[in-house]
């Protein structure tokens, strides 16, 4: 179990995510699977990392984040029309910190319900 969230979670996500949904806008398509992707990612590995300790979980996710942005920064165009207000950078942080927070509350209600009472 720990293999795979440890596989899971570094997995760049948040890099995944913006270069899926930048890829549709250039070819004006519209990102269907995005948000049902971002959202199984996110429970799957929430619901993974309930047996993980926090800072595990953290630095994972700090990790992940940085990969993340290294690949966006060489990958991803810097489109100031697409990205604005806060740039591509920003937008790839952010959507790590997103990931992070809902991850941390997978985890937080999966504690919760499933391994507090099992």
């Amino acid at each position: 179990m720990k293999l795979l969230w440890l596989t899971l979670v570094f997995i760049p996500a948040p890099f995944l995510f913006h270069f899926y949904e930048y890829g549709q806008h250039v070819k004006r398509e519209e990102a269907s699977f995005l948000l049902l992707g971002s959202l199984v990612y996110v429970v799957l590995t929430g619901v993974l990392a309930g047996r993980m300790k926090i800072w595990q979980v953290l630095l994972a996710n700090v990790i992940t984040g940085a990969l993340s942005l290294l690949l966006a920064m060489y990958l991803i165009p810097d489109d100031g029309a697409w990205f604005k207000p806060i740039g591509r950078d920003l937008a790839v942080i952010f959507t790590a910190i997103l990931f992070l927070i809902g991850q941390l509350l997978i985890r937080l209600l999966t504690r919760i319900f499933f391994i507090v009472k099992c």
